[in-house]
């Protein structure tokens, strides 16, 4: 027998141990950036099991019973191909086992050629997985005639009854597959390889099914359940890899698409859409790169940022109309809705801005501009948008930075072009006011009150008013009354009548006087009403109610039952009977006006009942205004029934049952007004199940009341967890959504009951519901506008109480949620001067802490009194040019009084641009009494779009002496670009604008 060792070929090479082989070894990457792991992190994602794994793993079990069999993996490219085989590979039995264990793996590195695994072939030995992901490389790269070669001595390994089991696991792309199936073409023959892969093909699809999105949403991996919550299409394992592999890529791209993907970002930070156009890219490229026209680049720099990398995902997304593209996903959420520090965009780039968008794209660049005070870049930005409300805010801009003539020329233009006409009126009417040119509110709104426009008539009025001309006032009013305005004929009838007096300039008026006076003032109130009565089209009892009005003001009750008598008796005017009950009423005269009402449903008078009602009401009769309300009701008419609803519901003691029992009978006449009061009811005395249903009923008949309003008053009634969680299982968790209720949060319990809602509700990972709650908590109560989050996004001016309850919520999400998250929980600890808890979060679960937050672990260092560390941990990073721990750092040496320090601090911060560092350096400047060059910082700041410079240079400015002059072209002017308080300019003039 030949004893002598089989001869190894020269190619081959040996299967590994299963056990100890990593995945890395078989192409399987880390999510990372950079192709650096996350420390702080596993290296797998977790695996979310899908419908392909069973059937995988059914022939992995087998394997391990003795039987060799193949599965192959068909699916597109990140579809997790790779990932289900190793996971099959590693299938464990019930009791956790491991069920290929003892087994080897080839190649022990992957990949290789089609020549080693043939080599390789020959050395197998029983209990051998082989791994060829992506077959396509040993199948078709060769030539068909080594295809199947390869495939026939994989057939004859699988035959090879003395080495079994051997377990194949492949997987092919869907063109390959297809390939495979397809009739031979031009004497291309891949039987052999047909016949291999016959009948073991297992479809991967592209996109999870609802119940895998939600498995996976469920996932304890943050990776994994924050792609399934923003995956589109159940696209989760696209997403996955998506993210890093863009970020890893826009470290790497080429100058020309470098400039590319500045421009975008400076665009959005200016405040466009995300949509833009190829035009507008390659003019923005082309100013960054400061060069001439170079198509050619654009174009390579553009195919470089659609082309797919790994995942699938772009930098750019093609949009679906034609020649326009949008930042991806998450790289528009990290560089720009999420971005830690503001951006001011390079002057060459609003020359490009403005001579290329127009539209809904111009009118959000130029709100932007303003908020930053870049009030030519603004206005620039208005007029160039075409749209009317564009010019109405132009002009508002205009009033408020004290251009009055400017701003009332862009109401005139709107007024003339029929945009928003009423709301200019009102808004330049005001700015005059405000300037105390009253005459130029009569020279412009004069004709247009005399072309029958209510709003101009009634500012003329008070122009006329304010200049001393009550007659030409009074005037105004007379034409609007015979027009039929009721306001106008109640103001000139009541200027009839002269106002009665005691005195005069003698002293007390005789009882001859008085009575002279009276009996003129008599003759006056005749006079007026005899006009009222004269009126086009204003004849008879419709102007009852208001001559009522009008001898009550001049004479009181006596001489309105008088009246009102004679009307109903004399003129068989019936309803003057209720007048007279009502002006009854009012005086306390209950008894009295009872029998004018009595003396009304005798005569059949239309509404008698719900005058009843209210005149009961007054005289707290519940009972009988309850009757009289019923009758009402009877008669078509519900208001009554709802009132005296509200009666019971706030009387002392209340009575809620008898109240819903109004309601209810109400409802049955008017479903409208009844329901919505039976839910705020119900929810005032704590009757959440009441409470609920009346809301239902009236959101299904269209007049539910608002939620938020169920909430506060269900809170006062001691029913908050309940109401909370009612309000997000009823209003869909939207932002700014639980801005009406977050005062109601009171506690961390509370905090949490709403993100478990929420977390139901929109069927996400408990850690991203939490900080969603907690964003929420601190937009609610934020002042000035943005979004108030930890990133450092939008003004920082919410309570203590908000900072420790959102930073609570963040500390428990980062316990399972993303680095963002973690990093974002830091934030707000520290912003609640809790600067032990976020040195502990940094370190706990880091053996060594991870680069992304080395910043803020200085900034805790710093805050908490590890002044040395901190410090020494900035230097680190100064060395890398990394400035975002300066401005903590620097408040923290000044919170330990450390106050020459962290002015040194903040000034090289300053030097390297961060803004943060250009407002504390301006702040602690002033603190020492410094004003050097305080104005220009908070003004630099200002225009990178820091939400708190604006306040602080209006204190500034308002508390110094001598700076009027700064004071008033800060306001006038704005700022330009670079920051500096902006040179003389001024708005078209209209004729020279084009409308």
């Amino acid at each position: 027998m030949d004893t002598t060792p089989e001869r190894i070929p020269r190619l081959a090479t040996e299967a590994v141990e299963l056990a100890t082989c990593r995945p890395r070894q078989l192409e399987i990457s880390p999510l990372s950036e950079a192709g650096q792991p996350d420390e702080s992190l596993p290296w797998l994602t977790s695996y979310c099991r899908r419908a392909h794994d069973r059937r995988l793993s059914s022939i992995v079990e087998a394997a391990a019973r003795g039987t060799s069999g193949i599965a192959t993996l068909v699916g597109g490219p990140a579809t997790g191909k790779k990932r289900a085989l190793w996971e099959a590979a590693h299938t464990r039995s019930a009791d956790g086992q491991f069920l290929l264990y003892g087994w080897k793996i080839w190649p022990g590195l992957s990949p290789r050629s089609p020549e080693e695994l043939l080599a390789s072939v020959k050395t197998f030995r029983k209990s051998t997985v082989v791994w060829i992901p992506s077959a396509e490389r040993y199948f078709f790269s060769g030539g068909h005639e080594k295809g199947n070669e390869v495939a026939d001595s994989l057939r004859n390994l699988l035959l090879d009854t003395e080495r079994e089991p051997i377990l194949i696991l492949a997987s092919l792309s869907p063109e390959h597959w297809q390939a495979l199936a397809a009739p031979p073409e031009g004497g291309v023959d891949r039987s052999h390889v047909q016949l291999l892969l016959r009948g073991t093909s297992i479809t991967v699809p592209d996109a999870f099914t609802d119940t895998e999105v939600t498995r996976a949403l469920a996932s304890t991996d943050p990776r994994v359940s924050e792609a399934a919550a923003n995956a589109p299409n159940g696209r989760v394992i696209q997403t996955v890899v998506a993210g890093p592999a863009l970020r890893t890529h826009c470290q790497r791209i080429s100058p020309p698409a470098r400039a590319v993907l500045d421009f975008v970002v400076q665009a959005r930070h200016a405040g466009h859409g995300p949509s833009m156009s190829r035009t507008l890219l390659r003019r923005g490229a082309q100013a960054l790169l400061d060069e001439p026209d170079a198509d050619e680049r654009f174009d390579k720099a553009l195919k470089e940022l659609t082309t797919p990398v790994r995942g699938g995902a772009a930098v750019l997304v093609t949009e679906a109309k034609a020649d326009a593209y949008r930042l991806a996903p998450g790289l528009d959420q990290q560089y720009v809705t999420e971005a830690s520090k503001p951006i001011l965009p390079r002057a060459s780039l609003w020359t490009v801005l403005l001579e290329t968008v127009a539209g809904q794209d111009s009118l959000d660049i130029a709100r932007e501009c303003g908020r930053r005070h870049l009030l030519k870049l603004s206005a620039q930005f208005f007029l160039k948008s075409g749209m009317p409300r564009a010019r109405l805010e132009l002009a508002a801009m205009l009033a408020k930075a004290g251009r009055i003539d400017e701003a009332v020329a862009q109401y005139r233009i709107l007024t003339r072009i029929g945009g928003d006409v009423e709301e200019a009126i009102n808004q330049g009417a005001n700015a005059l006011f405000a300037a105390g040119r009253e005459k130029d509110v009569l020279d412009w709104l004069g004709p247009l009150a005399e072309s029958g426009n209510r709003s101009a008539a009634l500012h003329v009025e008070v122009a006329h008013v304010r200049c001393g001309q009550p007659d030409r006032a009074l005037a105004v009013h007379r034409r609007r009354a015979e027009s039929g305005d009721l306001r106008s004929a109640a103001y000139v009838a009541a200027s009839m009548v002269s106002p009665e007096t005691l005195v005069d300039s003698h002293g007390w008026l005789s009882d001859e006087e008085l009575k002279k006076q009276r009996i003129r003032r008599r003759k006056e109130l005749d006079k007026a009403v005899r006009w009222l009565t004269e009126l086009p089209g204003r004849l008879g009892r419709d102007l009852l109610p208001l001559i009522t009005d009008l001898t009550m003001d001049a004479f009181g009750i006596g001489a309105v039952l008088e009246m009102l008598s004679a009307e109903a008796t004399d003129y068989d005017r019936h309803g003057a009977y209720l007048l007279g009950a009502e002006a009854l009423s009012a005086d306390g005269q209950v008894e009295e006006a009872l029998k004018w009402i009595e003396s009304a449903r005798q005569h059949g008078v239309a509404g008698t009942a719900a005058v009843a009602t209210r005149v009961n009401l007054r005289a707290r009769l519940l009972d009988a205004a309850q009757v009289c309300a019923l009758e009402s009701a009877t008669a078509g008419d519900a208001v009554p029934l709802i009132e005296v609803g509200d009666a019971f519901a706030n009387s002392d003691p209340a009575l809620p049952e008898r109240a819903l029992k109004c309601y209810d009978d109400a409802a049955t006449c008017d479903a409208t007004a009844a329901l919505s009061a039976g839910a705020l009811a119900a929810a005032q005395h704590g009757m959440l199940d009441k409470a609920y249903g009346y809301y239902r009923r009236a959101y299904l008949a269209g007049c539910a009341p608002d939620p938020a309003e169920l909430v506060r008053l269900l809170c006062a009634a001691k029913k908050a967890t309940e109401a909370l969680k009612w309000h997000v299982a009823t209003v869909p968790p939207d932002p700014g959504s639980l801005a009406p209720i977050a005062r109601h949060v009171k506690d961390f319990p509370e905090a949490v009951t709403v993100a478990e809602a929420v977390r139901s509700r929109k069927n996400i990972p408990r850690w991203q519901a939490l900080a969603w709650v907690a964003d929420e908590l601190l937009d609610a109560r934020a002042e000035g506008t943005g979004r108030e989050t930890a990133s450092g996004k939008g003004p920082r001016h919410a309570t203590s109480s908000q900072l420790v309850l959102a930073g609570r919520l963040y500390k428990e999400a980062a316990e399972s949620g993303t680095p963002r998250v973690e990093e974002r929980a830091v934030r707000l600890l520290m912003d609640a001067r809790s600067f032990v808890e976020a040195v502990q979060l940094i370190r706990s679960g880091h053996e060594t802490v991870p680069r992304r937050l080395r910043a803020l672990l200085a900034e805790a260092l710093a805050g908490r009194g590890a002044l040395k560390e901190a410090e020494q941990l900035l230097e680190e990073l100064l060395d890398e040019d990394d400035f975002s721990a300066a401005a903590g750092v620097a408040r923290g040496f000044n919170l330990h009084e450390e106050y020459f320090k962290a002015q040194d601090i903040a000034e090289r911060g300053a030097r390297g641009g961060d803004v943060e560092c250009y407002v504390l350096l301006g702040d602690l400047r002033r603190g020492a009494g410094d004003q050097t060059r305080v104005l220009d910082l908070y003004c630099l700041a200002l225009a990178h779009g820091h939400p708190g410079a604006r306040l602080r240079i209006d204190h500034l400015l308002d508390a110094a002496d001598g700076r009027a002059w700064e004071h008033t072209q800060l306001r006038k002017h704005g700022l330009d670009p670079r920051g500096e308080i902006a040179a003389d300019w001024k708005i078209p003039a209209p004729d020279e604008d084009a409308e």
